[in-house]
């Protein structure tokens, strides 16, 4: 049966040309009512306010579907500027450097981080005020009046619910890990059996197996960076090291806002749901520093991947790294069939130790 109904789609792990990509189901096939994606809840309330007007939900799906054809051609023409430029660098990256120290790990393979070291101080420090502020909840404007915003309400607001969130629960934070011996393979980042390898030695003690492997999208045009350029080649013979992580602040936020929303306190809810998704992206940043430390990196070297964004977009690679460190188990985060993560305030990651690694971006 053919759905016949708009779907509207957002979150961070993706963006509005993941939008039109989803929007053609087979070649030029477009999806009749639309696929529209929204950054945030009110682009969300424009778009449906625009569709059920007569006049402008047609033309807004005629626009969409107009893009989501324009974009195909582009990526087309991209796939083939993005096999020149591969085909011109096989080998390790100019840019990036081979002569690295490998840091050594603590410990191979996946364990829980003891719920004893992690630190709540830690993950509220690590929150992105302007994007919970702003994004989550909804603060507009600039000035005097922007500021008064912050200073009279949503900062004294988010100090009580941090301190209530900890003292009644609503916040659980908890994370799996991993180191795992590795070695890149043109665009593509092998990963091996880490019981091959003893204490936090490079050198294999027995049969080395690959347990997964992940490919990575080349830049085509400035550098055309890649993230296995930043781990040892195989051709060199000797072996890197990769970090994951999982993180999560528990269901107690999903089922406090559904309280809230089934006694019809929707501002509380949405308040409430902002600060676990930013406590969520927090505890991530701390966990990361949390490598760092266990890793004996110098301040600021390294960075942190997710699935999902520019560097990495394949959401389905949340299978393999799910293989590889079972948070279903160790502390109950699970995926959708669609590749997200449950509960929602939640994240996942890979951890690049390389001192020139860089955020960037692959053009779709």
């Amino acid at each position: 049966m053919a759905l016949e109904f708009p779907v509207l789609i957002g979150g961070a792990a993706i963006n509005r040309n993941f939008g039109r990509r989803a929007a053609l189901l087979e070649g030029e096939l477009f999806y009749p009512p639309g696929v529209f994606y929204c950054k945030d809840a009110f682009e969300g309330l424009d778009t449906m306010n625009a569709l059920v007007d007569p006049v402008e939900g047609p033309k807004l799906v005629e626009r969409v579907k107009r893009e989501a054809l324009e974009f195909k051609a582009k990526a087309a023409e991209l796939e083939t500027r993005v096999a020149e430029s591969s085909a011109q660098q096989r080998d390790f990256q100019v840019s990036v450097s081979r002569d690295v120290t490998v840091p050594v790990p603590p410990f191979w393979g996946a364990r829980v981080t003891p719920t004893r070291e992690v630190s709540f101080a830690g993950m509220y420090e690590g929150i992105d005020l302007k994007t919970l502020y702003r994004l989550h909840w909804g603060a507009r404007g600039t000035g005097a009046e922007y500021d008064r915003l912050i200073a009279e309400d949503f900062e004294p607001r988010r100090l009580r619910l941090q301190k209530e969130a900890e003292d009644k629960g609503w916040l659980r934070p908890t994370a799996v890990y991993g180191y795992f011996p590795c070695q890149s393979e043109g665009q593509d980042l092998v990963v091996y059996d880490p019981t091959a390898f003893v204490g936090g030695s490079l050198t294999p003690r027995g049969k080395i197996e690959e347990v997964a492997r992940f490919h990575f999208p080349r830049q085509a045009e400035r550098e055309g960076l890649c993230l296995s350029d930043y781990f040892q080649p195989a051709d060199r013979s000797r072996f890197d090291v990769i970090a994951f992580q999982v993180v999560t602040v528990g269901h107690g936020i999903e089922e406090l806002g559904a309280a809230l929303n089934a006694r019809g306190e929707y501002a509380d809810a949405l308040f409430i749901h902002g600060l676990g998704v930013a406590a969520a992206e927090g505890l991530a940043e701390w966990h990361h520093q949390h490598i760092r430390t266990e890793l004996a990196l110098e301040e600021g070297r390294g960075k942190r991947y997710s699935f999902g964004y520019s560097a990495c977009p394949d959401l389905a690679d949340q299978q393999k790294l799910f293989a590889l460190l079972q948070p279903e188990e160790r502390i109950g985060v699970t995926l959708t069939t669609g590749f997200q993560l449950v509960p929602e305030a939640s994240t996942s990651a890979l951890i690049v130790h390389h001192p020139q690694a860089m955020y960037y971006m692959v053009r779709e």
